[in-house]
């Protein structure tokens, strides 16, 4: 009931800014969120209800001109497994941003631009997961995403740390890290590469180490999607992988291969596997059963759960 309650004020909320701005038909703004829910068995973690990420966010843009777009997004994470007084709200993403005929640039706190181009499709799951290669802690970020030309693209992103931000422990120095994606497309098939500096990361720059990575997917039909991976974690890991979708009509069926090759010595290489399927109840509600094997222990995971949104 408080949650309905909360979504309700927010709402009101959300159309009296709007209704401020009545005379502008250029301002867009919207409330929205999602209650996600999972039951998953693991070796390492037992048996579990569990959150597997709800959140709650705010988004709009501004037309500035004919050719200049304002926008911006503001999303918070928040447990949604048990009842307690303190509740643990943290950012997920933040930030502001330009889009026009020049592209889109952004700063502040999103998603990693080479998370998006070589990795999203390969850890495709709802709540299973496999190995992904070492990035840039995600926030201080600005990033510029150029306009497709001939199919081609390009995406940089700068990440700023101060000597103020430093944090003990956690691997993160003062310096700019740098992340750069090219991607291409052509009918059914997208290339993409990208390159991960690592420089806010302690020992990763010390020992000059960064990752870098290429995919490539192909649309083999509408509703089919077949890709391929291969990631190197400099002084760390080699991961190849294989990734196939299938949209059934009422959902989805995707599986997931890799095979990671640590660089330590004396340590052995290990296969992965992942397999799912969601099943749509509706527009904004879906249920989904995962299984596979991840990590150097071969850690059996199962998981069925379902996700409202709103």
């Amino acid at each position: 009931m408080k949650k309905t309650l909360v979504a309700i004020a927010v709402s009101s909320a959300a159309l009296t800014s709007v209704s401020a701005f009545a005379a502008e038909d250029t301002v867009n703004f919207d409330v929205y969120g999602n209650i996600q829910l999972v039951y998953a068995d693991s070796d390492a973690n037992d048996s579990e209800i569990t959150d597997n990420g709800s959140t709650f966010g705010f988004q709009g843009s501004t037309a500035i001109n004919d050719d200049l777009t304002g926008f911006f997004k503001y999303e918070l994470e928040a447990d949604a497994d048990e009842k307690t007084s303190d509740i643990a709200v943290n950012l997920d993403q933040a930030y502001v941003g330009l889009q026009g005929g020049f592209g889109k640039v952004q700063v502040g706190s999103f998603d990693s631009i080479y998370n998006n181009a070589i990795q999203d499709t390969y850890d495709q799951f709802e709540y299973f997961g496999v190995k992904n290669a070492e990035l840039t802690d995600e926030g201080d970020t600005i990033a510029y995403f150029s306009p497709s030309m001939g199919g081609f693209e390009v995406q940089l992103s700068a990440q700023f740390k101060g000597k103020a931000e430093s944090e003990v422990g956690n691997g993160t120095e003062d310096g700019t890290a740098l992340t750069a994606v090219a991607k291409y497309s052509v009918d059914a098939l997208t290339i993409a590469a990208g390159y991960d500096s690592l420089e806010n990361n302690t020992a990763r720059s010390n020992a000059d180490s960064a990752t870098y990575g290429v995919s490539a997917t192909f649309q083999a039909t509408p509703a089919l999607s077949v890709g391929a991976k291969w990631e190197e974690e400099e002084d760390q890991n080699s991961i190849i992988g294989l990734a196939t979708r299938f949209n059934y009509g009422s959902g989805d069926v995707y599986a997931t291969y890799q095979n990671v090759d640590p660089d330590a010595a004396g340590s052995d290489d290990y296969n992965e596997y992942g397999v799912g399927a969601t099943y749509n109840l509706a527009s904004n509600m879906y249920v989904y059963a995962e299984l596979g094997q991840n990590g150097a222990n071969e850690d059996d995971v199962t998981a069925v759960g379902a996700t409202y949104l709103f």
